[in-house]
């Protein structure tokens, strides 16, 4: 794979973080909609309301670990400490959005709302891959992560297993 220029690299860096503000903005709004609208679920769905709370830092992390990613020569702890955080945040605020769809609609469209964002994911990663084969391995680990989370934090809490 091609070294990025430090233009690109600064490009890559912004376009995250305003993801992650993003975000991080939606996730704060669900969770003041929510608390005003119907608290309960946060105290009563503790699986829901764990991940909503902890969408919040994790996405904070993993903006300012990329930040200080962008500021460091030899920043690979900060690029794996950012990516971590923003695969376990992306995948609480995809499990909490297929919750809330849970609770309001048919089970059917909450598990076609998380078997889209798997088969995107996976779809994604095959590209990264098909460009360049040295991410294959990252990829596998990063997106098995991510599908676990979303059966286990996801899935089954919406089908109503715990």
């Amino acid at each position: 794979m091609e070294k990025l220029s430090e233009e690109k690299r600064r490009f890559k860096v912004d376009t995250r973080n305003l993801i992650d503000v993003t975000l991080m903005s939606i996730a704060i709004t669900l969770f003041g909609l929510i608390a005003t609208i119907k608290p309960e679920l946060l105290s009563e769905n503790i699986v829901f309301g764990l991940q909503l709370a902890l969408t919040l830092p994790l996405f904070m992390c993993g903006l300012l670990s990329r930040i200080k990613e962008a500021t460091y020569s030899n920043s690979k702890r900060w690029a794996k400490l950012s990516a971590l955080s923003f695969t376990t945040g992306y995948g609480f605020f995809l499990n909490v959005v297929g919750l809330i769809i849970a609770f309001i609609a048919p089970i059917y469209m909450s598990l076609a709302f998380f078997g889209v964002n798997t088969l995107l994911t996976l779809v994604r990663a095959g590209i990264v891959v098909s460009y360049d084969s040295s991410e294959l391995k990252k990829r596998i680990i990063r997106e098995i992560y991510q599908i676990l989370l979303i059966v286990f934090l996801g899935i089954l809490p919406a089908l109503g297993v715990y």
